[in-house]
């Protein structure tokens, strides 16, 4: 994998440019072809043990938002990124994943993630998957913290579905560094397979860090799907550990479905009761938030 080594940036400063990750291709995981044969029994009966409530006064908190913005285009056909980017202000937060970002598309005609960096006043990386209607299109980070290095990993899938990756980011937050990462897997009945291996290769890529990980992205997957069964394998998962609400994201209108998803390991814990779902006036989709106490070293 390769790692585009960037400038960091004093977080209290006007954001500099936008940052383009630097793409490498994850290998595809060798796995069997149908679904149900990618987990194996001992998956399923695994449980993984969070400290929700596990706190300590000086532990940084990281208020952490997922959003699939759908380019932000409304409901109404129209782009409106000031709205999008009054949703995020609205939760202060430090830490943002964007799927399905424009940048000077035709359809859109706008540079989104440089826009919803000026708006919102914190930095972005941004995670171009593809090139649709004349202009990358693809996943963004926006941080408070200083950028301390970036990648964007192309996750495999089947031919001729649209390409997906993995966007990652290593942030400075009070000297220590947090890996944070957003994705958006294949959709539709047609992306079930693709899906699956996708959920192996993020979390082959994830198992390689060794800094405290944050996972968020539109996972077209439910709980009980295999890929989140995968991720949630070595991930605790933002929702279950402290959340309110059945945390249904899709459709916006009338959620009925959890397909967007803040995961996180044993380096963190949730504030509990912080995690919950947000509606929004442009998106498809509505947002999670969540707030994650960065543990100290000795636990607590």
């Amino acid at each position: 994998m390769t790692w585009l080594a960037v400038a960091s940036h004093d977080s209290s400063a006007t954001p500099a440019s936008v940052i383009t990750a630097s793409t490498s291709t994850a290998p595809t995981p060798l796995v069997a072809s149908g679904a149900p044969g990618l987990l194996g029994p001992e998956l399923g009966a695994r449980v993984v043990t969070g400290r929700v409530g596990c706190q300590d006064r000086r532990a940084p908190v990281l208020r952490v938002l997922q959003f699939n913005i759908r380019a932000a285009r409304s409901g109404g056909g129209y782009v409106d990124l000031p709205q999008i980017a009054a949703e995020i202000e609205a939760v202060r937060p430090d830490l943002v994943s964007l799927n399905e970002v424009d940048s000077d598309t035709s359809r859109t005609r706008a540079d989104e993630p440089a826009y919803l960096a000026g708006a919102t006043g914190l930095h972005v990386v941004f995670g171009p998957n593809l090139i649709y209607d004349g202009g990358p299109f693809g996943n963004a980070i926006l941080t408070r913290y200083p950028v301390v290095d970036s990648r964007n990993l192309r996750l495999p899938g089947t031919p001729g579905l649209e390409p997906r990756g993995l966007l990652t980011v290593v942030v400075s937050v009070g000297g220590q560094k947090v890996t944070f990462s957003s994705t958006h897997l294949s959709d539709g009945d047609e992306g079930s397979q693709s899906r699956a291996v996708q959920a192996l290769a993020v979390a082959r890529a994830l198992r390689s860090t060794t800094a405290p990980t944050i996972l968020a992205g539109d996972l077209n997957s439910v709980p009980a799907d295999v890929p989140a069964r995968i991720l949630r394998r070595d991930l605790l998962d933002a929702q279950e550990e402290g959340g309110t609400g059945r945390g249904d994201t899709y459709p916006e209108t009338d959620p009925s479905s959890r397909f967007d998803y803040i995961l996180y390991d044993r380096r963190l814990a949730p504030v509990p009761g912080s995690t919950h779902v947000r509606a929004s006036r442009s998106s498809d989709h509505r947002s999670v938030f969540t707030r994650l106490t960065l543990l100290p070293d000795h636990g607590c």
